[in-house]
């Protein structure tokens, strides 16, 4: 038997994530129904006398559906260790650097973003362009600039929106690398 893609366990999650939201949803209006005074479904007996775990079953649906929905990692390259963190198999992209320099509150701002996506990139070289005149010539204003495989696609504020665009765009570019190669992604 072939084991489902991430593809699927994602679809998965995303299925039983949104059920138990929802069941969540039913079970706080019914709670809302019985405290009020409204009757207007009749239930079974268990319901009368289990009122004291409604809430903590109700709490319970939701928080797991909410974890199971936001655990979505989007890509057949990252799996998770035993640990539960996302441990990269292979990058999405050949190269990133990043030009900063010292000092800078968006550099920190725009590492800190790049460091939530680390499970699709390669390793990040740093340049820090104080120490090169010509860089601080080029990219001294704009600071800070990444390049993703030789191509300069953020300068100044990195857009999380754009950034994840371009992640998902390569990542259905390898699926379709992939499934003209006969490969099961």
């Amino acid at each position: 038997m072939n084991e489902p893609d991430e593809d699927q366990i994602q679809e998965i999650r995303k299925r039983i994530g949104s059920g138990l939201t929802w069941s969540a949803g039913i079970v706080a209006a019914l709670i809302a129904m019985d405290r009020s005074g409204l009757s207007l479904l009749t239930m079974p007996a268990f319901w009368y006398r289990s009122r004291s775990l409604h809430l903590l079953i109700c709490i319970s649906f939701f928080a797991v559906g909410i974890i199971l929905l936001r655990h979505q990692t989007s890509t057949s390259s990252v799996t998770e260790t035993a640990s539960g963190k996302p441990n990269r198999k292979q990058p999405l992209f050949d190269s990133v650097r990043f030009f900063s320099k010292a000092n800078c509150r968006l550099c920190d701002e725009a590492m800190d973003l790049l460091e939530e996506y680390s499970c699709w990139l390669p390793e990040i070289e740093f340049v820090n362009i104080a120490d090169r005149p010509l860089l601080e010539e080029q990219h001294g204003e704009w600071v800070p600039v990444v390049e993703i495989d030789g191509q300069i696609r953020f300068r100044g504020r990195i857009d999380r929106v754009l950034l994840q665009r371009l992640i998902d765009g390569r990542r259905q570019g390898r699926g379709a690398d992939h499934s003209e190669q006969g490969h099961v992604s």
